[in-house]
This record gives C-alpha cells, structure tokens and sequence, in this order.
C-alpha cells in the first residue's frame, strides 16, 4: 500500500471505532476537513472537534470500502457505504426522527510528511436529504 493508502485505511479504522486519539495522531497540524455542508475546517484539533460533533447528529459506520489511489503515493480515496441513524437534528438538514440510512460517501485523502494534510468527504446530499425525510 501507499503511504497515503496505509493511512486513510487507519483513518476510516479509527473512525469506525470511534478513536478520536488514533484519528488525532493521522493528522498534520495544519489539516483541513472539507466537510459534506461545503463547511471547511482547518487545523488538527478543530477538525477532530469536527468529526466527533459530526457523528453526535449522525451514528454512521463505514462498510464496502474500496481504496483507490494515485501513483505517488499523496492521495487515496475510499469509496464507501456510510449505514447511520439521524439521532440529533444538524442545522440545515430534516429534524432528526432516530432515521436510519445507507449511502454511498467518498473520502479524499491527501498527504503530506506522512500525514492527512487534508480530508474532503462527498455525498449525494439529495439522496441523502431524502433518505432522512422517510
């Protein structure tokens, strides 16, 4: 595996099992998250921050995941299915009515100096707005 393979591996890992300190230690200082509201987050413990207030509102769980990645070694994607329950209303999303969901979600993962220098996560938030309304 690539460096950046090997981590975004460990980070989709650690974020299964809920290890903020693991998820902390894969992050440059600088790190930014470029999260799936168009919000951008910038620096390691803000974007922890981030990730645990993320998953207060949305219980999800990573499975079906397909690691893709360039030939340097500086970038990776996974390609995964995120299976959640809406448990706490998020601003601009549907109130939260304990929903349950499964969707496809992609992460991009770039590296630098062995470490996630920056992290954007996609979905289709139409598909996902709608999911949340049944």
């Amino acid at each position: 595996m690539t460096d950046a393979q090997t981590l975004a591996s460990r980070f989709m890992e650690a974020l299964n099992a809920r290890d903020f300190g693991a998820i902390a230690a894969l992050l440059h200082e600088d790190a930014a998250l470029d999260a799936l509201a168009g919000v951008r987050v910038v620096g390691a413990e803000p974007f922890r921050l981030a990730v645990i207030q993320y998953l207060r509102h949305f219980d999800e769980s990573f499975g079906d995941i397909v690691v893709l990645h360039d030939a340097y070694g500086q970038r990776a994607a996974i390609d995964t299915t995120a299976r959640g329950h809406y448990r706490e209303t998020q601003d601009g999303f549907p109130p939260a009515a304990d929903q349950f969901y499964s969707i496809p979600s992609l992460f991009v993962f770039e590296v630098e100096a062995g470490l996630i220098i920056r992290l954007s996560h996609y979905r289709n938030l139409r598909l996902f707005e709608a999911q949340l309304l049944r």
